[in-house]
């Protein structure tokens, strides 16, 4: 059995193609991580704005008053 070619054919990395794969994939976690802390941001906005709300209808009387002068 003869070889028809005398060259072996290999496939060759394309080492650009590579780093676009890459760069595809951290932009796409990036995307998810921002979303995921924009959201959390959000969560916590509106803890403090329910905080602020729950300040301002309820108003705490000081225990200790000043005794009037004579």
């Amino acid at each position: 059995m003869t070889a028809k070619s005398p060259m072996i054919q290999r496939q060759s990395i394309d080492f650009g193609e590579v780093d676009r794969y890459i760069a595809a994939g951290r932009a796409e976690r990036s995307k998810a991580v921002h979303e995921a802390l924009r959201t959390l941001g959000r969560g916590i906005a509106t803890l403090f704005d329910l905080h602020a709300a729950m300040q301002k209808k309820v108003s705490f009387e000081p225990t200790v008053k000043v005794a009037p002068k004579h």
